[in-house]
């Protein structure tokens, strides 16, 4: 489980930095301040959405593991549009939902959770 927290709180933390980044482009981007303006904010709600994932998870909760499995699914279509111009960020992109994915289908994670939702 740690890992899938990590992963999730590592893929936050990056929206937050891009989300920032658009932010600080707005203010020199002219007609486009209002387009970066927007996708920060897209990107904070994404943001928000998977440290609630990442949290929820951490505590067992039955909503947490769909919700980023969702996403993930997500950031892989992602990592795949992006390959041919940003080969590094397509593959951390793949990698990273990779590591989350599959760690939520480890035996010792499957296991917590079953534990969890007999209580």
């Amino acid at each position: 489980m740690l890992l899938v927290v990590g992963v999730l709180g590592l893929q936050a933390a990056g929206l937050v930095a891009a989300a920032v980044s658009f932010v600080v482009a707005a203010f020199t981007a002219g007609g486009l301040a209002g387009s970066l303006l927007g996708l920060a904010v897209m990107f904070l709600v994404f943001a928000a959405g998977i440290a609630a994932a990442a949290r929820g998870s951490w505590r067992l909760h039955r909503w947490a593991r769909p919700a980023a499995i969702a996403f993930e699914l997500l950031v892989v279509l992602f990592g795949v549009n992006i390959l041919g111009g940003a080969l590094w960020l397509g593959l951390a992109a793949i990698v990273s939902a990779a590591a989350v994915i599959i760690g939520y289908f480890l035996p010792p994670v499957v296991d917590a959770y079953n534990r969890a939702l007999a209580d």
